[in-house]
C-alpha cells in the first residue's frame, strides 16, 4: 500500500505542476504542448480565461489525490470517482478526433494516459486490498 500511496502524491504532485503551469501561461501552455495556436487565439481573452480555469481545476484533482493517498480506504469511493472522471475526461478526446483529426503527439500521449492510467490504478488499488 505504500507504493500506491506514494504513487497517488506523485501523480497529484505532478497535476499541480501541469495545472500552475496552465495558471501561469494561460494558452501558452499548449503552445508548449505542440497545438497549432493561431495569434488571434493566443491573444483571446476567453482562450485564455478557459485554459487558466482548467489548470486550476487540475491542479484540485492533484491535491485531491494527495488527500487521498493520506487514507485510502477512507476516501476509497471519492478516489474512484475521480479517476473514473478522469478516464471519462479522456476519451472524449476522441469527439476532437473524430471532428478534427489527431492531436500534436505529446497531447495523444497524455491522452492515452488519461484513458489507461486510472483503470490501472484502480486495479492495483483492488489488488491491494484482497
Amino acid at each position: 500500500m505504500r507504493y500506491f500511496r506514494l504513487f497517488l502524491i506523485a501523480t497529484g504532485i505532478g497535476f499541480i505542476a501541469a495545472g500552475a503551469l496552465h495558471i501561469v501561461l494561460g494558452i501558452q501552455a499548449d503552445v508548449l504542448l505542440g497545438a497549432q495556436i493561431s495569434a488571434t487565439s493566443l491573444v483571446d481573452a476567453g482562450h485564455d480565461s478557459q485554459n487558466r480555469f482548467y489548470g486550476a481545476m487540475f491542479s484540485v484533482c492533484g491535491a485531491l489525490l494527495i488527500c487521498f493517498a493520506r487514507d485510502i480506504d477512507r476516501y476509497a469511493p471519492a478516489l474512484a470517482l475521480l479517476l473514473g472522471g478522469f478516464a471519462i475526461a479522456g476519451l472524449v478526446r476522441v469527439i476532437s478526433a473524430a471532428q478534427l483529426g489527431w492531436p500534436p503527439p505529446l497531447i495523444l500521449a497524455l491522452g492515452v494516459i488519461e484513458v489507461l492510467l486510472p483503470p490501472l490504478l484502480l486495479v492495483w488499488y483492488t489488488r491491494l486490498r484482497a
